[in-house]
């Protein structure tokens, strides 16, 4: 899968997971050294998250269902956490610094390669 701002018509990440079950929502990026530049982690029914166990920085976009920008969290640091992102459907967590979103953009997968695991 690819994730592309519709807007710009940047691709944010051409290696995606989706999380939409209760392990890989749980465990999430919690304890990764890090991840590749291209890559973006989603979850699903997500309107808050903490980077408690984390080992290094992230940006954080929260999307309501049709994946339009509601929120954006630059730079969010280890054992930190965000507060409740009203109408938030997913969170979209990308390494610091990738960013080219703001909200209002509209983001959208496509489905191009197989799924991302981690």
């Amino acid at each position: 899968m690819v994730l592309i701002n519709k807007e710009t018509g940047t691709v944010i990440a051409s290696e995606v997971f989706v999380a939409n079950r209760f392990w890989p929502k749980f465990w999430g990026l919690q304890f990764k050294k890090s991840i590749p530049d291209d890559f973006a982690y989603i979850i699903l029914n997500c309107r808050s998250i903490h980077t408690c166990f984390m080992r290094f920085n992230l940006d954080a976009v929260f999307v309501d269902r049709r994946f339009k920008v509601l929120k954006v969290y630059r730079n969010l640091k280890p054992f930190s956490m965000t507060p409740l992102v009203k109408d938030a459907y997913a969170v979209i967590e990308l390494k610091h610094g990738r960013l080219d979103i703001e909200p209002g953009d509209g983001l959208g997968l496509i489905n191009d390669t197989p799924a991302a695991s981690l």
